[in-house]
């Protein structure tokens, strides 16, 4: 037996779901107000405009991320004179990571840098690697972020395709 087609409706209530999700207060994924200005910015001639904005968004993330993590490595630390990180760039690494979240409404990851913005200032390594507000934790909420804007930006398309389809037919 095949997969039955799901309507519009299904659709759209699968996407609200997935909204609530978002903005519930004790994930924090996404700022509910930003979130919803960017989706009015979709339009007909610009279907992929969500999608092409969340990727760059998660692109840009990742290499921030992936900077970080240098700055914060073993090998790099041990070749600093003082022994420390350079708690100055990853200091301006987070603050343009905070402020591209802080534009997309990922309230979640912007909450995040603050938070190992705060263990740099009191250069407190440890916790700037692991634990509460930390780098791995920041990774985690960026990881957890991605997985959810891959469903949703998979479920506006979904919902855009069965629209097409359906104008297509009257």
């Amino acid at each position: 037996m095949g997969k039955t087609k799901k309507t519009l409706k299904e659709l759209e209530e699968e996407r609200s779901a997935l909204e609530q999700e978002a903005y519930d207060e004790k994930t924090k994924l996404l700022n509910k107000s930003q979130f919803q200005e960017l989706l009015e910015l979709q339009n007909e001639e610009e279907p992929e405009f969500v999608a092409e904005i969340v990727e760059m968004y998660l692109a840009d993330a990742k290499v921030m991320l992936t900077e970080l993590s240098k700055l914060f490595s073993e090998e790099k630390v041990k070749e600093a004179e003082d022994g420390k990180p350079d708690y100055n760039t990853v200091r301006a690494v987070l603050h343009k990571l905070k402020g591209s979240s802080s534009t997309f409404g990922a309230d979640g990851v912007q909450q995040k840098c603050e938070e190992l913005r705060e263990h740099c200032i009191n250069e407190d390594l440890d916790k700037c690697r692991k634990g509460e507000g930390s780098l791995e934790e920041l990774q985690s909420n960026v990881d957890i972020l991605s997985e959810f804007l891959a469903k949703y930006t998979a479920k506006i398309k979904e919902i855009y395709e069965l629209s097409q389809e359906a104008k297509a037919d009257e």
